[in-house]
């Protein structure tokens, strides 16, 4: 390699470049992209008023939401949401790695060493992902709607007196954006096992034991490598990569397909009484799910936030007596606390949802509140899609409360941050002694 300095972000791509082929560098983010943009431009625009136009030949209060969520168990759009975030997780954990692995370079590069990684191994893995991720989306996706929707259907869910005729608006303009995203699907499982072949091809010729990444290239140090370089002294592999990616993933599908679904309260009651569905809603949901989920992700963000600013501010007010070990030490102490915090957080959270909103939402309540003549039957709209959410979400948390106790015993373990304050503690008495002896020889 040559000796010229690289931007951060440079030698990342460089690296990202190195595994990847044309395939990986330019056709797969691109698809992935113009993905993103028709769900978002075209696709949610397509499903935005479903549920107003959805009519069924009936006045049966209750009816029309139980043929509703018979006709979409789960919305399509929110499906595609959701595999598109999955598809693209593993190429941020990608990113986080070669961050990692560029900080190190950052470290080194002052003794012009060397710096091992596996990065053509955790490429694989990433493809692989992708791979099981859009063939079980295409299998659901087709195991739910098929390649057709129809624009009518015949319904005799309860409460309907007998089965009725309904009707799905746009239902043609639905069906050619599902054989779209299907086709896109499709097109990315290909290029993605292409991808794997020619990087067992590039196995052949050459070993993934640990490749040399850096040889005397140098890194241009700033303000945000630095903070980085502070952040990954103490954090595991688990804090480096997977936690921040799936925060970000639990952010995304919060704002882009949890909240939709419960934007939308078609709560019905079986009664003409006129205000009884709004007073049973606010008897079976005193606290909104969503808005419960949206204060999980801000708590659990919050630990971290408060952590990088702690580190931003031992690197502005930093002595020169204080360059190495007093530093790491104190981040390190913050860097455990954070753990913990988030450990608690996401513990509480789980065992809150469990106990007030269970793991299911059954489609129909029995709800005795005023102004309702007498106890009526209330149905939700799309129970299914919100008990898949729910579950969803519940396993995030604890799947995240799990990684980061891993992340904090692995800390632990390699850091022992006692046994460094056991050694300073020795290294002060000396000190203490000396100052003791110089006040005694100077009272005499």
């Amino acid at each position: 390699m040559t000796n010229q300095k690289l931007g951060f972000l440079s030698s990342v791509l460089c690296k990202w470049h190195a595994q990847a082929t044309l395939i990986g560098k330019y056709l797969l983010p691109v698809l992935l992209l113009i993905r993103f943009v028709m769900l978002g431009a075209a696709v949610q625009t397509a499903w935005l008023n479903d549920r107003e136009e959805f009519l069924c030949s009936t006045q049966q209060p209750g009816c029309e939401t139980a043929c509703f969520d018979a006709v979409t168990p789960l919305s399509l759009p929110r499906l595609w949401t959701l595999q598109l975030v999955l598809v693209l997780a593993p190429g941020l954990v990608f990113l986080c790695y070669l961050i990692h692995l560029t900080n190190q370079e950052t470290q080194v590069q002052r003794g012009n060493d060397e710096v091992k990684g596996h990065t053509l191994s955790v490429y694989r893995a990433c493809v692989a992902f992708v791979i099981v991720v859009e063939v079980g989306c295409i299998a659901a996706q087709w195991l739910l709607y098929g390649f057709e929707l129809s624009t009518d259907f015949s319904c005799g869910r309860s409460p309907c007196p007998m089965r009725v005729d309904c009707f799905l608006p746009h239902a043609w303009e639905k069906t050619v954006f599902l054989r779209i995203m299907f086709t896109a699907s499709s097109v990315s499982i290909l290029l993605n096992v292409v991808e794997a072949v020619c990087m067992l091809r590039a196995k052949l010729r050459r070993t993934d034991g640990g490749e040399t990444l850096q040889s005397g290239s140098q890194v241009e140090e700033s303000v945000l490598s630095r903070l980085l370089a502070l952040w990954h002294s103490h954090a595991g592999f688990l804090g480096k990569t997977v936690l921040p990616v799936l925060q970000l993933v639990r952010i995304v599908l919060v704002g882009a397909a949890v909240q939709p679904v419960w934007s939308n309260n078609y709560f019905v009651c079986n009664t003409l009484q006129p205000g009884c569905s709004s007073p049973g809603y606010n008897a079976v949901f005193p606290f909104s799910v969503h808005r419960y989920w949206t204060l999980q992700v801000v708590f659990v963000l919050a630990p971290g936030l408060i952590y990088f600013s702690y580190l931003v501010h031992l690197l502005v007010t930093q002595k020169q007596s204080e360059t190495g070990t007093v530093i790491k030490r104190q981040s390190l102490w913050a860097y455990l606390g954070f753990l913990s915090a988030v450990v608690l957080l996401e513990v509480g959270f789980a065992v809150g949802q469990c106990l007030k909103f269970g793991l299911f939402l059954p489609p129909m309540f029995n709800v005795a509140v005023s102004p309702c003549p007498h106890t009526v039957d209330c149905f939700l709209p799309q129970p299914n899609e919100k008990s898949v959410f729910m579950f969803i979400m519940l396993v995030l948390a604890c799947l995240s409360g799990l990684l980061t106790l891993v992340e904090m015993c692995m800390v632990l373990k390699t850091k022992k941050p006692w046994k460094k304050h056991e050694d300073n503690r020795e290294n002060s008495i000396p000190c203490t002694e000396m100052m003791s002896n110089d006040k005694e020889e100077g009272d005499a």
